[in-house]
């Protein structure tokens, strides 16, 4: 059996087909990527049963169905003087809608306005701008991961503010997204509003304070918080001590003249 082509083709009446099983359009895309340059693919449905991982009966049914519906042709070959099948092959009906499938066409495919016809020069051009094609796909999942994550993120944000400020109203939440937009870690919001819980200030206008001086201070995650206000706490510690003063008692005295004095403060006498 001839390695499979890097693509299959599902045609559009085969894809909108309502009376068709979708399994059984899947393994018509198989029979396409298997077909030889004559448009003949010489795969058992033991073959198939082990691709897909069902019995060589389920794989049968489909085939049947594809059979019946008029989008392949099935021919059997029989042993000599036996009806034991010795092989079958399977090929293409081709379709007055669609450009043929001879010995110049590898595939086609079909886009949202009409047929293009898929040469063999044409599938080493797709296959090296195959790593384009991925680039895209790659690109795709990330902007979706990205998107939920930022779900995610602004789901944690507030959840934390119920729970601890009060029910999250439309400006509040406004306001979070535009920090997030700013490039503010989720981590950090947080780490803002536990400062202001912590100081028993429990209202936005506070926690809005904290994050301007973040922002003013190019702080974007809870990490550069924290040392912030590590140093500010050491910062004012100092600042507290090195201000505090002893104080000293300092009781009058009357002298009733300047013999006394000496005696009692310079000591002589």
């Amino acid at each position: 059996m001839e390695k499979p082509n890097y693509y299959s083709i599902i045609p559009a009446n085969v894809r909108y087909d309502k009376d068709l099983m979708a399994n059984a359009k899947l393994l018509y895309g198989e029979i396409t990527a298997l077909c030889n340059d004559n448009g003949v693919c010489w795969a058992g449905n033991e073959y198939f049963a082990n691709l897909y991982e069902v019995s060589k009966e389920t794989i049968s049914r489909w085939i049947s169905q594809l059979k019946k519906k008029g989008y392949i042709y099935i021919k059997i070959f029989y042993k000599s003087e036996t009806k034991e099948i010795d092989k079958r092959i399977i090929s293409l009906v081709k379709f007055d809608n669609q450009y043929p499938i001879d010995e110049n066409v590898n595939t086609y495919c079909q886009n949202n306005q009409s047929n293009i016809l898929l040469t063999k020069t044409s599938i080493p051009y797709l296959q090296n701008n195959q790593e384009g094609i991925d680039k895209n796909v790659k690109e795709n999942i990330t902007s979706i991961n990205n998107k939920k994550e930022e779900e995610g993120d602004f789901k944690k944000i507030i959840n934390f503010y119920e729970d601890n400020i009060t029910l999250i109203t439309p400006f509040v939440s406004e306001d979070i997204q535009r920090y997030l937009q700013e490039g503010l870690d989720s981590n950090l919001i947080i780490d803002c509003m536990k400062e202001a819980v912590s100081r028993n200030k429990r209202n936005w206008h506070y926690i809005v304070s904290i994050l301007n001086d973040c922002c003013n201070n190019n702080i974007k995650t809870s990490k550069q918080f924290n040392i912030k206000q590590r140093e500010f706490k050491f910062n004012n510690n100092c600042s507290k001590q090195f201000n505090k003063k002893e104080k000293v008692k300092y009781d009058e005295v009357e002298y009733t003249d300047e013999e006394e004095y000496k005696q009692k403060i310079l000591g002589k006498g």
